[in-house]
């Protein structure tokens, strides 16, 4: 034992551990006259005791070792005894003969348990393993005939049937005796002979006068029995049934049970996330039936059932979740997860972190290993919204996780395969940010496979009063009482209005007016637009100014409006918090210092 034990997940080492955070050798326990210690053999990601990284240390009894995703603890060694025989105790003396007839009978039974169990309790996706499992069942107690009859509704039916050898089995209808046993008594029922058993002193009730031992077991389900799984044998008089078959076959039936109870429960669970996934699409649908939108959902019903990567192009608040959303709910990957991430929303420093996860003692603070959006999103899709908000050093990473489909955790090496669809959004001119150097060229190739532009609200008004009749009966609903509705100055008012802010901007603003307004009419006092006069420019005032300057003035208008209250001015301009405070740092836009 002076050389220890290595640990790893190659072949070669003593104890293997197939974990892919684990080295091929990992660390090695050895003992010596100190006591015990343990070696990091140069691990990549380290081996820890009680929760500090080590090279080496001394092990005591209760001490924890951490390798990879695996912990370990060394427990007080067990006292050897020692070589003198007056100290051993003699704990049960085992004859030297053969076993005991009931061992031997016990035996075979349980290795045909041991066989048939995984096959019925696994039923579910492969009916096929109910037939496998009583062929096994038949052969394994040495039965010549065996039948799993279920209940559907009334009747009695047979789903897997069996004969052993020569026995003919041309259809099977059980005894009338034996059905009545088992279901009024809700218990299994053995007969060694029939010819001696009282129950059976009519010989018409067994089928084919030849059946000389009979074992049947009732099917338990949740509700009750679900059916009775039946065995025979000709011979009875020579090899008749015996307890450790009846209890054999018993548990055979509970086994059947669980696997049929498991297969319905997983039935209903699927159909149920069927009916979500439906109920979801309805709910987060798009509303609208412009020309402009009829297109989008044209995109949507082509992209959705591919794999290809899509970049949502559209202003703030035109609905580029929802597209999202809508793609991910109508491709094959919708019982998976969808995972939403506002690049603008993460600090830079934790960016990796979030989108990759980390390995415990990867920065200050991780002080556990953290599995990152793209892992938890695995087999479904990731949705990056304001991409073009990711920092350049976290671009190359996600362009290679969109290359091969793999990436490393913070402080980690080892490499994590990942089955995912990415969706990315923007309302960036990403070739103007490529250009620019603020946005890596290869990754805006391999986002932009697909690509489609949410149109603003104000190039569909016919959609407007689909979205305000839409809001008002959801917003009703949620508040509860009778459906609110729009004074004539309100629907005009909100029909010339331009929407800076788009379709968010108009939920959060009849929103407002439903949970205001004291009556059933929502008049212009309960709404919370922005009414501000426009200036009155003439054309001869009129100049020549790029977007990026008017949208920082207005940020900056706005904020002094609000008193710089970034909540209120955020849902002002339609827009969420952690955009505006993304325009914030891109216009470096400061509060004034007070004089």
């Amino acid at each position: 034992m002076d050389e220890g034990l290595v640990i790893g997940r190659d072949e070669g080492a003593d104890i293997i551990i197939d974990d892919p955070a684990i080295s091929r050798f990992h660390a090695r326990i050895a003992h010596n006259q100190e006591g015990w210690h343990i070696i990091d053999l140069g691990s990549s990601n380290r081996t820890f005791v009680n929760g500090d990284p080590i090279q080496k240390s001394r092990l005591e009894s209760g001490d924890n070792i951490g390798i990879g995703d695996c912990e370990l603890q060394l427990i007080e060694e067990i006292p050897r005894a020692t070589d003198e025989g007056s100290h051993t105790q003699v704990m049960r003396r085992l004859g030297s003969g053969p076993q005991s007839v009931e061992e031997l009978r016990a035996a075979p039974v349980l290795a045909t348990l041991h066989r048939v169990a995984p096959l019925f309790a696994g039923l579910h996706g492969n009916p096929a393993r109910l037939e496998k499992g009583l062929q096994l069942l038949v052969e394994g107690l040495l039965a010549d005939r065996g039948a799993v009859l279920l209940l559907d509704g009334e009747a009695l039916l047979c789903r897997a049937s069996h004969s052993r050898g020569s026995v003919q089995l041309r259809g099977f209808v059980l005894s009338q005796t034996i059905f009545h046993e088992v279901m009024q008594g809700r218990r299994a029922v053995l007969s060694e002979d029939t010819t001696e058993d009282s129950r059976f002193a009519d010989r018409r009730s067994i089928v084919g006068e030849e059946i000389r031992s009979v074992l049947a077991a009732p099917i338990p389900i949740r509700d009750g029995i679900g059916g009775i799984l039946y065995l025979d044998r000709l011979d009875g008089e020579q090899r008749p049934f015996k307890a450790e078959d009846l209890y054999g076959v018993s548990i055979a039936a509970g086994a059947i049970g669980a696997g049929l109870q498991t297969t319905e429960d997983l039935d209903g669970l699927h159909a149920e996330k069927e009916t979500l996934v439906k109920t979801l699409i309805e709910t987060h649908t798009i509303i609208g039936e412009s020309a402009a939108i009829d297109k989008v959902r044209d995109f949507i019903r082509r992209a959705a059932p591919t794999d290809s990567t899509v970049l949502v192009r559209g202003e703030t608040g035109t609905g580029k979740e929802l597209v999202a959303r809508a793609i991910h709910y109508q491709s094959g990957r919708r019982g998976a997860p969808f995972v939403a991430i506002n690049c603008a929303a993460i600090p830079e420093a934790l960016v990796e972190s979030e989108l990759f996860g980390h390995e415990r003692g990867a920065f200050t603070g991780a002080d556990k290993r953290k599995a990152g959006k793209f892992e938890s999103a695995d087999g479904g899709t990731v949705f990056l919204d304001e991409i073009g908000e990711l920092p350049l050093e976290s671009q190359g990473k996600l362009l290679r996780l969109l290359e091969e489909r793999c990436f490393e955790r913070v402080g980690g090496n080892a490499s994590i395969s990942v089955d995912l669809r990415v969706v990315a959004a923007t309302q960036r001119d990403l070739s103007k940010e490529v250009s620019e150097g603020r946005f890596r060229e290869d990754l805006f190739y391999r986002l932009n496979v697909l690509e489609v532009v949410v149109p603003p609200l104000r190039e569909r008004p016919d959609d407007l009063s689909l979205l305000i009749d839409h809001f008002l009966d959801h917003f009703s609903k949620r508040v509860g009482g009778v459906r609110k509705r729009l004074s004539a100055k309100v629907s005009e008012m909100l029909l010339d209005h331009p929407w800076p802010g788009n379709v968010r901007q108009l939920r959060n603003v009849i929103e407002s007016g439903v949970v205001l307004s004291l009556g059933e009419e929502i008049g212009i006092d309960d709404l919370s637009l922005n009414r501000q006069s426009k200036p009155d420019e003439s054309p001869e005032k009129w100049q020549a100014r790029s977007l990026q300057e008017l949208e920082r003035e207005h940020i900056e208008r706005m904020l002094d409006h609000v008193g710089w209250n970034k909540k209120r001015a955020a849902e002002l301009l339609g827009i969420e918090r952690s955009t505006l405070y993304s325009r914030l740092r891109n216009h470096g836009i400061r509060p004034k210092e007070r004089s």
